[in-house]
């Protein structure tokens, strides 16, 4: 039995992983400009993951959470912070 498989020229075959890869690094530039400029204070993190500020600077304290620090100033990025949570979020059944 002969078996002929036709695609057009324009067609392009990924499998599962590559395709996930390809759409994260898509997103990230779609998202790109927006992200830099979700900087948030400690409080404002606070506000956004419905936490206390000293929760907070506890998860800090311990690099739980990404942050970044210019002199003694500390900022979260927005987009980093929810990155974070989704890939340490814990799905119950």
């Amino acid at each position: 039995m002969s078996f002929k498989l036709e695609l057009p020229e324009d067609t392009i075959l990924i499998n599962r992983t590559e395709l996930k890869e390809a759409l994260q690094e898509m997103w990230a530039e779609v998202l790109g400009e927006y992200s830099k400029e979700e900087i948030m204070t400690i409080n404002e993190a606070a506000d956004y993951l419905k936490v206390s500020v000293p929760t907070v600077r506890n998860m800090i304290a311990s690099r739980e959470i990404p942050y970044f620090q210019r002199g003694q100033v500390i900022r979260l990025n927005r987009w980093e912070v929810s990155e974070w949570m989704r890939k340490n979020s814990r799905h119950y059944s």
